[in-house]
């Protein structure tokens, strides 16, 4: 069962990802929520406090759940990446990515939202780079610089995100992320 500081950060993260942070009131998150002002600041000093909670214990995992997925593979890496890239499940091509809808809105105004969110950021970028660094060891790939080919995945996984969103469609997602397909087969080897 949920602990009431879940159910917060659960319906916050709802409520900041649909309306974003300044749209969002603590009043409204706690009448979702069916608590009382005295519950949230039991937890969180204050609505920044309950976002960066949001950042670093919601978002965060999300990334690292979804994606160190691909440590487990030993074959078939680049391939694996690209599926995993490519499979958008239930995703709100409407309201976008929640990683990105936070970074647009929130790592100008605040240093604390934009530390937090760049640690996101670098750790996505991290794991996308030990599965690359992998796939080179096992010869799938050929590529000399496999840190900025992180960079660019994750940029381009977002910045298809973010093209779908403003499209409120995904086959733009589709199309653009093929791009980003093409690219990576563009680098395997022929073992």
């Amino acid at each position: 069962m949920s602990s009431s500081r879940d159910k917060l950060l659960d319906i916050a993260l709802e409520e900041i990802y649909q309306n974003g942070y300044h749209g969002t009131s603590i009043d409204k998150i706690l009448k979702k929520a069916s608590m009382n002002k005295g519950s949230i600041y039991h937890f969180f000093k204050s609505k920044k406090e309950l976002t960066l909670a949001i950042i670093n214990e919601r978002i965060s995992i999300y990334i690292e759940d979804k994606y160190t997925v691909l440590f487990k593979y030993e074959e078939n890496i680049i391939d694996e990446l690209i599926k995993l890239i490519k499979k958008r499940d239930n995703f709100n091509f409407i309201s976008g990515c929640k990683l990105n809808n936070f970074v647009q809105e929130l790592s100008s105004s605040d240093n604390d939202f934009k530390l937090s969110l760049e640690k996101v950021y670098f750790r996505f970028e991290e794991i996308i780079e030990e599965v690359l660094i992998k796939a080179v060891s096992k010869n799938e790939i050929k590529h000399d610089d496999l840190k900025a080919l992180s960079i660019y995945i994750v940029a381009s996984i977002e910045g298809c995100l973010g093209t779908a969103k403003k499209s409120q469609d995904e086959k733009i997602f589709e199309t653009c992320i093929s791009q980003l397909e093409f690219f990576l087969n563009s680098l395997k080897t022929s073992k």
